[in-house]
């Protein structure tokens, strides 16, 4: 079936793992150290040139934490509203797979689907749409999956 519309997949939600919880850390670590930098550097005297230097480094680490740490709070707020919009706005509807194919993404080459939909359902606009997963091998050619849609935007998320 060929659809004239394109719609987009929502963006991920976070998800509390191990490596979340490390980077986390990483990044609370990356914050402290700037102001760490910035209070040692009290500690130099005032005409010593390293106190400069500990003071530039601090000052961008501190700068550089805070914009990290906000960029990432502000992607995460964002992507929870997207779902909450299609908690509120969105319709159940039907994806059916018309492609799948594999590929291999990252460094390591993992292996991931690059699946092909065309969504349909009651209110919605068929579209067609692209996502790429790493369940390999649960979206074959012809299976249909249900997806929340909503129908002004055609903003998706699967809901399986």
């Amino acid at each position: 079936m060929k659809t004239d519309h394109q719609g987009k997949e929502a963006p991920e939600l976070p998800v509390l793992t191990l490596i979340g919880c490390l980077l986390g850390f990483f990044m609370t670590v990356l914050v402290l150290i700037g102001p760490g930098l910035l209070w040692i550097s009290t500690h130099f005297e005032p005409e010593d040139d390293d106190r400069l230097v500990v003071i530039a480094m601090g000052l961008v680490f501190t700068i550089g934490g805070l914009g990290t740490v906000t960029s990432h709070l502000w992607q995460n707020a964002k992507a929870r509203e997207v779902h909450r919009g299609l908690d509120r706005k969105g319709v159940r509807a039907n994806a059916e797979v018309v492609s799948s194919k594999r590929i291999w993404v990252g460094e390591v080459s993992t292996p991931a689907d690059d699946v092909d939909l065309v969504v349909t359902g009651p209110g919605v606009t068929p579209f067609s749409a692209r996502v790429f997963t790493e369940d390999v091998g649960r979206y074959e050619t012809g299976t249909v999956v249900p997806v929340d849609v909503d129908p002004r935007t055609l903003l998706f998320r699967l809901a399986d």
